[in-house]
Parts: structure tokens; C-alpha cells; sequence
């Protein structure tokens, strides 16, 4: 059994506090604005990628805010979801439902006629599959696009929380000098 200390369990706590403030704010029965609900689910799950990407990293703060700062090599949306798929911490549904929140929000971001039930936002909610294969079930058929992003982004959530654990025991080691050099052949 592991035992989180230290940065680690600090990084614990902000990730639960955060989780909690989220399902607050995404899952209220009143929040009709349309806009929050697709920026707010997206925005969570980037942070939820920069945590599976730092406590998968070797543990140097300094170096791993150099991969996922903003203008950093791992600071996009887009750049964690590629990161995330090639290093094996998701599988291609995961990394394809990833894609298709991203591509929702940034409509809900840069137009403002943006809506869940106009195309193409309509079609990318319509084709999140993760919830499917997670809740082993597909969405009733009086169910609305947004309906299905909110049940899509919970479910992302709710796996990409556990991979957050799983990632911090998966964590890279830094290679001294003397074991992990490069070998020279000759």
C-alpha cells in the first residue's frame, strides 16, 4: 500500500476540493446557461489531465511546470489529451470523448450563437461513447444533446479521477547517471 505525503497528498486535497466545487457548480438543477456548462465541464477536465500528467511525471515541480504551464509544451487542452492517449494513461474512447468536449466548448467559447442543440455541437455530444461503456448503458431516447454531454463529462470525470491515482503510482523515476545512462554499443 502507497502512502501519499507530502506534494502529493497537498495536490490530493486541491483535486478533491476542486472535484467537489465542480459537481456543485455543473450538476445544479438551476444553471440553464449553456455556455457555463460546456466551458466548466471542459475546463475541469484539463485539470484533470494536467493532474494525471504531473503525478505520472518524475517528481521535480520545477520541471514538470516547465511540460504543463501555460505556452508549455503540455499546456493546451489538446496537447494533455495527446500526451495522455500516447503514454497509455487513456484508452482511444477516452482520448476520442476528450476531442469531441474539446471541440464543444471552444464553439461554446468563440461563437456566440453557440448552442447544444444546434449542429454540429448537436452531433459531437451525440457521439460521446465513454458513459455508454462505463454506465454499460446507452441514453434514453428522450435524452438532449446536453443531457448527454453532462452525463458524457461526469463519467470522463469520474474515470480520469481514479487514473489520477493510478498515475501517481505509476510515476516515472529520474535516472541517475550510473544506472540509467545511455549504453554505448560497440
Amino acid at each position: 500500500m502507497a502512502v501519499v505525503a507530502g506534494k502529493d497528498l497537498e495536490r490530493y486535497w486541491q483535486h478533491h476540493d476542486a472535484l467537489l466545487a465542480f459537481h456543485r457548480l455543473f450538476n445544479e438543477r438551476e444553471t440553464v446557461d449553456e455556455r457555463a456548462i460546456a466551458i466548466v465541464g471542459a475546463t475541469f477536465l484539463d485539470n484533470m489531465l494536467e493532474h494525471i500528467l504531473v503525478n505520472f511525471m518524475v517528481d521535480d515541480e520545477k520541471e514538470s511546470k516547465r511540460m504543463v504551464g501555460v505556452d508549455c509544451p503540455l499546456g493546451t487542452f489538446s496537447s494533455r489529451v495527446t500526451a495522455a492517449y500516447c503514454l497509455g494513461l487513456i484508452c482511444k474512447t477516452v482520448r476520442d470523448d476528450l476531442r469531441a468536449v474539446g471541440k464543444i466548448r471552444n464553439k461554446f467559447a468563440h461563437q456566440l450563437e453557440a448552442a447544444f442543440e444546434i449542429e454540429p455541437i448537436r452531433g459531437w455530444c451525440l457521439s460521446l461513447r465513454w458513459h455508454e461503456f462505463s454506465m454499460m448503458m446507452k441514453a434514453p431516447a428522450d435524452a438532449t444533446s446536453r443531457d448527454v454531454f453532462k452525463v458524457g463529462v461526469n463519467q470522463l470525470i469520474t474515470h480520469l479521477s481514479g487514473i489520477v491515482s493510478i498515475a501517481r503510482l505509476e510515476r516515472r523515476k529520474v535516472r541517475d547517471e550510473d544506472n540509467g545512462g545511455p549504453t554505448l554499443l560497440r
